[in-house]
């Protein structure tokens, strides 16, 4: 079958367009991401203190209202991002793993919303429920830890950063290992007696030095994963920097005018 040579050319234009697209909207879904990494990032750390019954780092700035809405960008941010991954590949296993991630975000901004509701005028005065709600994001995040480790590490091999498998496995092992310490902090911590809602119980040493363990492990794999996706936001954006060089010099540089090349046929020739 004949195909013509500028059909083809289209078609391959085409395609270009599709790749530079592609990993154009995953640059812009790992900065978002990273963005709020980062802010969740420095918000734990400044934090941190408190487990030890200290003031925080920065208590200036650490309860000042304004930092009261610090998790916005962080909610906000994390729900774009997750959404521009959403759908980059046709790949099952990405596309169920970005759906998820999806999910969980807008479980996110449903928490954020309880949160900051009265401040908002969606209901009057605190919505309650609080120990359940904060709770339940926490549990939440460790899943988001391991599916972010999992997508940033998966797009790093993709793009020849071969010992990103390798991290993506040892953050995803560290966001199981603090799910599970999690989990007996919610159990231990629950006061299973006061019923529904359900409210948290008067601190014990062994709840305190479960708080502790989970805070700690937090605090490291949220940067491990912080970095994971700082590196693929690099890299897409030298992909997509790559691809902008290459077109130019195809602009600076066109192809030899169509001709039949001494095929019979046409340019590509018959079947």
């Amino acid at each position: 079958m004949f195909v013509p040579r500028h059909g083809l050319s289209r078609l391959m234009d085409d395609d270009r367009e599709q790749e530079r697209r592609t990993y154009h909207l995953c640059q812009m879904a790992f900065v978002a991401l990273s963005f709020a990494l980062v802010l969740a990032t420095v918000d734990t750390v400044l934090a941190l203190p408190q487990h030890f019954r200290a003031h925080p780092l920065l208590p200036w700035l650490f309860f000042s209202p304004p930092w009261g809405w610090v998790d916005t960008p962080i909610v906000w941010g994390s729900l774009f991002g997750a959404y521009l991954l959403w759908g980059r590949w046709k790949n099952p296993s990405w596309q169920r793993r970005t759906g998820l991630l999806l999910l969980m975000s807008m479980v996110d901004a449903a928490l954020w919303a309880a949160h900051h509701g009265d401040a908002l005028g969606l209901c009057k005065g605190e919505f309650g429920h609080r120990w359940f709600r904060d709770e339940l994001g926490q549990a939440l995040g460790w899943s988001e830890f391991a599916l972010l480790a999992s997508l940033s590490s998966d797009v790093l091999v993709h793009l020849g950063v071969d010992q990103a498998a390798e991290t993506g496995r040892a953050t995803r092992s560290m966001a199981a290992t603090g799910a599970s310490v999690f989990m007996m902090l919610f159990l231990v911590a629950t006061n299973w007696r006061q019923g529904w809602p359900l409210e948290v119980r008067r601190m014990t040493l062994e709840m305190w030095f479960l708080d502790l363990g989970s805070t700690m492990i937090w605090t490291i794999t949220l940067i491990q994963v912080t970095a994971l996706s700082i590196a693929a936001a690099r890299r897409c954006s030298a992909v997509v920097a790559e691809i902008a060089r290459e077109d130019q010099a195809d602009h600076l540089f066109p192809a030899p005018p169509e001709a039949d090349w001494g095929l019979p046929g046409g340019a590509w020739g018959q079947e």
